[in-house]
């Protein structure tokens, strides 16, 4: 499942008065840091007024943006450790306190034909469609939302005219140093919790990908 899974992550932190005059130096110096961390991904880099972006050219979906309260890496490949990366990027912007943590993680499955799964059929059974009529795709979702004192997770499964299902995970920290999220173990932990609902979904749905 690992190759498959796309990750994001979100970072809010005490807000940095004076990282826009000074970001594009920070961009400068990023793309340096990060290549000389082992990161390949070919990197395209923009300036603007108060935020500076960050795009991958192999990996299209790949993006980081950073404001003076915000880190937001989106649609970074497997291979990619966000949190290494988000490290660099926080000190080099001079992010001392972070003030959320969130990962995400996605897994989009086609269904291939005849595979089984029906839950759209099973939730649609009864919908009238008139002959001639223009039919959008149906949808069938959930969403599943708990937490602990510290961290609140939700799980969502979205099934597309049982042809195409998305299951997506989010973790959100309350508090964390920067030596914590570098070190990677609450980033781990979370891709194990992520990887467990997702076989016990497949299980209960009775359902093999």
């Amino acid at each position: 499942m690992q190759p498959e899974i796309e990750q994001s992550l979100v970072v809010e932190f005490d807000e940095l008065f004076s990282l826009g005059d000074r970001l594009r130096e920070v961009a400068d110096n990023l793309r340096a840091r990060l290549m000389a961390a082992g990161l390949t991904e070919p990197l395209q880099t923009d300036v603007f007024d108060r935020e500076l972006e960050v795009r991958g050219t192999q990996h299209e979906r790949l993006l980081i943006r950073l404001d003076s309260y915000r880190l937001e890496i989106s649609g970074a490949p497997p291979a990619m450790q966000t949190q290494a990366a988000a490290a660099i990027i926080l000190d080099e912007a001079g992010a001392f306190r972070l003030t959320s943590v969130e990962l995400g993680l996605s897994l989009t499955v086609k269904v291939r034909k005849g595979a089984g799964m029906n839950l759209v059929a099973q939730a649609f059974p009864q919908v009238d469609v008139v002959p001639g009529d223009p039919m959008l795709d149906r949808c069938f979702s959930m969403t599943w939302d708990w937490g602990t004192a510290t961290t609140g997770y939700s799980f969502h499964a979205s099934d597309t005219e049982d042809r195409e299902l998305l299951l997506s995970f989010k973790a959100r920290e309350g508090y964390m140093t920067i030596p914590e999220l570098e070190g990677g173990t609450w980033v781990s932990q979370q891709a194990q919790r992520y990887e467990a609902l997702v076989g016990r979904f497949f299980d209960q749905l009775g359902w093999k990908p």
